[in-house]
């Protein structure tokens, strides 16, 4: 039937062009941007896994970032434990030459020397840090586990204990606990809001506006802490086996038991250093031993951490990279199914000139 009115052919022939523009335009999208899956229509499931996946990896990256720089912290912390060993060595030799009869009266200079070592031990387990934080005066991990002091407190090298915080007339206080070894310290107080720093106690406390002399009165502050610990991992058991811990190393003088020691005067004196000092170094080895089972058991969890990434980024790719061997062969299907469709729609525009042909 010769008809003008309506051209099915053509009408078909249209309507196979558009299907063939839109996945022309689909591989296009594809080929440009290296992906499989562009929006949730190409694969709604796939893009649901893939972006889980990619979360995955990107937390293990993290995961890799923190032990590499756990790492490093360890590093410091050897140099520095390191460094104090040696120091206590040579005191061990000190103390060993105070010890003989043959020094005579020169103990006081051994002595001298000795003393200043103590002194360098202490400033080198003060004055080693990361980030900040101390690593081997045994703050490492601290924080504010408790007391009744609700206000804000910040750490800077507190060490662990009960810590009373008190006000009166314009003067804040701070004491750690009673004892021989207990530190007070009084600073100007405002009447409204303000922050002190405790800088001998290594706290700072802001109290709340409002605050005024004696509104606090007696409140405690506890400051515990043995561990600190390093995501490794992102298994989903963010409290437990992603963590590895690193317990604290405390080499100052007093916690190695040599902050009385002397060897002047008497060959008493040396021979009670000695003893000390055995302590001290085994004490000092103990922290050897700690930081270099962490800095081996950080290594395997690193290498573990890079093969998971490595794995969950290549499960990923599966579901969203495009395949381009396989995306250029639809693309080059595609660009010649357009071409002759258009080429068949020019056809198919043309048969109803054969109508004009009755007419003549």
């Amino acid at each position: 039937m010769s008809v003008i009115q309506t051209n099915a052919a053509a009408n078909n022939a249209y309507r196979n062009l558009t299907v063939s523009n839109k996945m022309l335009e689909a591989q296009i999208t594809k080929l440009s941007s290296g992906f499989r899956i562009n929006r949730s229509g190409d694969d709604a499931a796939g893009l649901a896994i893939a972006n889980k996946l990619r979360a995955e990896s990107r937390s293990l990256q993290q995961a890799s970032r923190n032990a590499s720089q756990a790492n490093s912290l360890l590093q410091i912390a050897d140099g520095a434990v390191n460094t104090i060993s040696g120091i206590l060595d040579r005191m061990k030799e000190l103390a060993t030459a105070s010890n003989s009869s043959t020094i005579g009266t020169q103990r006081d200079k051994l002595n001298a020397e000795f003393q200043a070592l103590k002194a360098e031990i202490d400033r080198i387990a003060a004055t080693t840090q990361y980030q900040g934080t101390a690593l081997v005066n045994g703050t490492l991990g601290n924080a504010v586990t408790g007391g009744t002091y609700t206000g804000q407190v910040a750490l800077n090298g507190a060490a662990t204990g009960t810590f009373t915080f008190t006000s009166a007339a314009g003067v804040a206080t701070l004491s750690s606990a009673a004892g021989a070894g207990q530190v007070t310290q009084t600073l100007t107080m405002g009447a409204g809001a303000g922050t002190y720093n405790f800088d001998r106690l290594g706290i700072t406390v802001t109290n709340a506006a409002g605050y005024v002399a004696d509104a606090v009165n007696n409140q405690t502050i506890i400051i515990g802490g043995t561990s600190v610990n390093f995501q490794v991992s992102s298994s989903g058991n963010y409290g437990t086996t992603d963590l590895v811990s690193f317990n604290q190393i405390n080499l100052t003088t007093t916690a190695l038991g040599i902050s009385g020691s002397t060897i002047d005067t008497t060959a008493a004196n040396a021979q009670a250093a000695l003893s000390a000092l055995d302590t001290a170094i085994n004490n000092a080895n103990t922290a050897i031993g700690t930081i270099g089972a962490a800095q081996s058991r950080i290594e395997f969890a690193s290498a573990n951490v890079a093969t998971a990434t490595q794995n969950v980024i290549a499960a990923e790719s599966t579901i969203r990279d495009a395949d381009m061997a396989l995306e250029t062969t639809a693309f080059t299907k595609y660009q010649i199914l357009q071409q002759a469709g258009v080429a068949v729609l020019a056809q198919a525009n043309a048969s109803a000139q054969s109508v004009l042909g009755l007419l003549r």
